[in-house]
């Protein structure tokens, strides 16, 4: 009978269509007296009353009366929704005392029977955050577990799902909870309860770094059940902090907005706007936009609520914006607001942006000690991370400067304190980005390649890999090197792999190892048109040389013709005769073979002209051959000129044609 008592009460109050007056028995079946049934009436009003308090986010307060209430309470019939309220409001209060005390209250008259039937899958949702507050992670799981076996109602049983994902939400169980939760939106037609599923599973898609999906679920609940929020100002400002939070604030607008269409009271349109303004400003892009709008917002603040809760704080934030859009000094704000340490630091930082838009690169980094102290949730409204991102800035535009000017040797210096970062966004500027390079390649230091190789081994960017593979190498680095040419490889790209060809040659070379060249000229053998298409490079003589004397040693002597001749013909056009008098003597003794005696002359004629500081050793070599090519012409007075001139060179080293001039 006790329970019917209850049931009836309870339908009663849900349903407007039945009198109120006459549904109140006590269990003998006798109608309660009217002042009793005032009592009750007026306890379940009171209660709704507190409700309300709670969700228009005067939890304090609610939280005063519900305790009063509770204390001074003689009905029993109230007992169970009393507790029921005083302990939603008890988890709102996020006091570990009183979470713990309401904790234990409840249970015990879950226990003893304290609690109406129809209360017990409410209460035990309760006990399911209570638990988890307190770290009993196996009792809210009981609990989640009793909801969902013990009541056979689909609404109910979903609750239960949504109650056990909270457990594992807590326990880091994302890919569990995603599941449950989603189960539950598939099944579900009930519009409220698919609203606190996808509520639910946004915060774990924010947890489980899944910000893509979290982004893509709001979106969709706000479009189709935005009263979710903007009936329960707790859950829609709880909200609000967890989407600023997130980095989707547009979202946190919306809900805002429509919280202020729908407010009424004064103090909540105070609050909101309040609350709007402040995630405009979280919001900042780099321009004045935002700002703007939050200005609106804070001016409407303090010319309709000049005495309100929030006209300090508004009066505050729009010198803040003053001083941002460049109408006041960041010196008025220190004075203006002495006990501030927050607007101490805001206008430090606004100090710091006006000194790098005046380019005082050097002063900005010689204080860092000063602006290093500004905190990160400073620079965050002011649309940086931290102060690190700016030094990385201010570096950015001083290396661009050295690099405008040639001044490699500069840019290395300034590197030397650079972060990671900076070189990150060095390397994303297009405009900047292959003088860096080349720069790093010119005056090497290993510290910033240590830093590009830690930032870029892993980007499969043929481009990046092939400037890591020079920078290696003008560190002497050959093992790096090495692999990065093999990375270059990996990739594919015939256009890198073209440019890398003779990059590759000097690594290789430098290994001074036969088996290791062996491979490369294979390479070469294999990929002609990378010869072909870096005809134009300096460095191609030294690979035609080292190309020649590989082709002599593997017999092929068309094809070593062909290079030496390309060979000769590239020292002439660049004016730089590094392999002669060799090439000369080499090409000479290949017309002497094919009885081309006068081109063999002028080979080794233009040896003597263009070989600077020709060795005594080559010298008696080329006088020789001169000699014996004149004789065979019958060009005695020039034959004996060079005979003349061999026997009076000195300093020869074991040369047998200096030995054979002396004999002549």
């Amino acid at each position: 009978m006790r329970f019917l008592l209850i049931l009836f009460l309870l339908f009663t109050i849900s349903s407007a269509k039945v009198d109120f007056y006459y549904s109140f028995i006590d269990p003998s079946g006798i109608q309660i007296s009217e002042k009793r049934k005032n009592d009750i009436k007026d306890g379940f009003e009171l209660l709704e009353q507190i409700k309300k308090l709670a969700k228009n986010g005067k939890v304090d307060e609610a939280f005063a009366e519900i305790e009063s209430f509770k204390a001074t309470n003689k009905i029993n019939i109230l007992n169970s929704d009393i507790l029921l309220t005083y302990s939603e409001i008890a988890l709102k209060k996020a006091s570990k005392r009183i979470i713990s005390e309401a904790s234990n209250e409840l249970e015990l008259a879950i226990n003893t029977g304290q609690i109406n039937e129809d209360d017990l899958a409410k209460a035990y949702m309760l006990m399911v955050d209570f638990k988890l507050e307190t770290n009993r992670v196996k009792e809210a799981k009981y609990f989640a577990e009793i909801i969902i076996n013990n009541f056979s109602d689909k609404i109910t049983n979903a609750y239960g799902q949504i109650y056990l994902a909270k457990v594992y939400k807590y326990t880091k169980s994302y890919s569990k909870a995603i599941k449950t939760l989603y189960n539950i939106l598939v099944n579900t037609t009930d519009v409220l309860v698919a609203t606190i599923v996808a509520d639910e599973l946004f915060d774990i898609y924010i947890l489980d770094d899944q910000k893509e999906k979290a982004y893509d679920l709001i979106s969709k609940v706000l479009n189709k059940n935005i009263d979710y929020y903007s009936e329960d100002s707790y859950v829609a400002l709880k909200k609000v902090d967890k989407l600023v939070a997130a980095n989707m604030p547009e979202f946190a607008v919306e809900i805002l907005k429509e919280l202020l269409n729908r407010a009424k009271q004064e103090e909540f349109i105070e609050e909101f706007k309040f609350k709007l303004a402040n995630v405009y400003m979280e919001m900042y892009d780099g321009t004045n936009y935002y700002l703007y709008k939050a200005k609106e917002l804070y001016k409407d603040i303090l010319t309709d609520y000049p005495n309100g809760l929030y006209a300090n704080d508004a009066k505050m934030y729009i010198d803040e914006i003053l001083m941002r859009e460049g109408n006041i000094t960041p010196q008025l704000i220190v004075s203006k607001y002495p006990n501030s340490e927050a607007m101490k630091q805001k206008a430090l930082f606004q100090e710091l942006l006006n000194l790098k838009k005046e380019k005082k690169y050097g002063f900005i980094l010689k204080s860092k000690r000063v602006y290093g102290k500004i905190a990160d949730s400073i620079a965050k409204r002011f649309a940086y991370k931290n102060v690190g991102e700016i030094y990385d800035e201010v570096n950015v535009d001083l290396i661009k400067q050295y690099l405008k000017n040639d001044q490699c040797s500069l840019m290395n210096k300034a590197l030397r304190t650079a972060r990671k970062e900076t070189f990150e966004l060095l390397v994303k500027d297009k405009k900047v980005k292959y003088n860096f390079f080349e720069c790093l390649i010119e005056v090497p230091d290993e510290r910033a390649y240590e830093l590009l190789k830690e930032t870029f081994n892993t980007s499969r960017d043929a481009t990046l890999y092939l400037y890591l593979e020079r920078m290696a190498y003008a560190l002497g680095l050959e093992n790096d090197a090495m692999d990065f040419s093999s990375k270059v490889e990996m990739v594919n790209n015939k256009d890198v792999l073209a440019k890398e060809f003779l990059y590759r040659f000097l690594v290789y070379s430098a290994k001074k190892d036969s088996i290791v060249m062996e491979k490369f000229f294979y390479y070469a053998t294999r990929f002609p048109e990378f010869i072909t298409k870096n005809e134009n490079n300096p460095l191609i003589i030294d690979f035609y040389y080292q190309y020649y004397l590989y082709l002599i040693g593997k017999d092929k002597q068309d094809e070593a013709e062909k290079i030496l001749n390309k060979l000769y013909a590239k020292q002439k056009e660049f004016d730089a005769y590094v392999y002669s008098p060799f090439v000369d003597i080499e090409l000479a003794m290949i017309e002497k073979r094919k009885n081309n005696i006068p081109k063999a002359i002028e080979y080794l004629t233009d040896s003597i002209k263009n070989t600077r500081n020709m060795k005594p050793n080559d010298q008696a070599r080329v006088d020789y051959e001169l000699i014996l090519l004149y004789d065979s012409e019958g060009l005695n007075s020039l034959k004996n000129e060079f005979i003349t001139k061999c026997k009076d060179i000195k300093n020869t080293k074991d040369s047998l044609y200096k030995t054979m001039c002396d004999k002549m």
